[in-house]
């Protein structure tokens, strides 16, 4: 329900008139409503919910939220999503006219948190990647309906949310291409991927291996009743196969290190897994840069398969990873999708 700018008294009411209109907006992801409801629902409304708009100020921000999360251990990048959300509820209900007031608008996390905010460390290394590649192979040679999730991010660098809403639709075997929508995005940006002949392999396997009732439905990963994979139940997946040591977030940083170490360009690594690289970053991409990517793709695919890929797609493409891809390898078997 909307709340009037005359019902927005406390801090609770700012925040659950600003939750709907997030959970309101067609733009926005499920996985940023859902972190969102749930940050403000456990973190924030118990903490200052009831406090008044006109009482909010630094202390009370402190000895109410911040301090007490401190206290409970929760990590830094915790404490920052929590404050930037009341932030972001407090401007937008300033914008529109719905509070007189911003008591958040001079304030910001440094005001409360000293120190840099570390990102959270890779479970994954290089070193782990060939008994990786060879065990998400082997799970999909056994099972090709529960296996093709994580190969097939390993294989992009995709985000999970991304990933669970592609469609076949989305893929085109004409132009071997992977088509991400915008809306699907995090960037918010319509994302190409091109196709290995690899990937074209894997996927025509999987296909080959739905249940009928499966494989007419558009969605890449369906479930019975024709809807898609959710979240939970893929984070569960993940959690299964990686017995909790690794998470879908792991696979898409270690492919990016790989890329790296494979002499990759900056720029290309970082458009193949669709981070945003600014106006002025954009304008270095001069040459074709689907084809930089298509070449980058089949140097990381090249490598996957010196370590097993092929259990999976059962098709080696017999090129050295390390080198520069300049002609069109020969492979040993080809597979389609039909």
């Amino acid at each position: 329900m909307t709340r009037s700018s005359a019902a927005l008294r406390t801090t609770g009411d700012v925040l659950l008139w600003w939750l709907s209109r997030v959970e309101q907006n067609r733009a926005t992801s499920d996985s940023y409503k859902r972190s969102t409801r749930s940050m403000v629902r456990k973190n924030i409304m118990p903490a200052v919910g009831k406090v008044l708009v006109s009482k909010l100020d630094r202390r009370v921000l402190d000895d109410k939220l911040v301090w007490p999360m401190v206290q409970g251990g929760m990590k830094a990048g915790t404490q920052q999503k929590a404050f930037q959300a009341l932030r972001q509820a407090f401007l937008l209900a300033e914008k529109t006219g719905r509070i007189s007031a911003n008591p958040m608008a001079s304030l910001t996390f440094k005001s409360f948190h000293r120190g840099a905010i570390g990102s959270k460390p890779a479970s994954l290394s290089r070193v782990d990647l060939p008994e990786l590649v060879q065990r998400l192979s082997t799970n999909f040679d056994r099972d090709p309906v529960n296996g093709l999730l994580p190969l097939l991010m390993l294989a992009h660098g995709t985000r999970i949310g991304e990933t669970l809403q592609a469609q076949w639709s989305h893929i085109s075997l004409v132009d071997r291409v992977w088509v991400l929508p915008e809306l699907n995005c995090k960037s918010r940006r319509q994302h190409l991927l091109p196709l290995t002949p690899q990937v074209i392999a894997l996927l025509a396997r999987y296909r080959q291996a739905l249940p009928d009732a499966r494989a007419q439905v558009d969605w890449l990963f369906p479930v019975r009743g024709g809807a898609r994979l959710s979240p939970t139940t893929a984070s569960s997946m993940f959690r299964a196969i990686s017995g909790g040591k690794w998470s879908s977030h792991d696979l898409r940083k270690l492919m990016r290190d790989c890329l790296a170490d494979l002499g990759v360009d900056y720029f290309i690594g970082e458009r193949l897994i669709n981070h945003s690289l600014g106006k002025v970053s954009e304008t270095y991409l001069t040459r074709d840069v689907m084809e930089r990517c298509r070449e980058a793709l089949e140097r990381w695919h090249a490598r996957l398969d010196e370590c097993g890929f092929s259990i999976a797609t059962g098709l080696y493409m017999a090129v050295a990873a390390s080198s520069r891809i300049d002609e069109t390898p020969e492979p040993s078997g080809v597979a389609a999708i039909s």
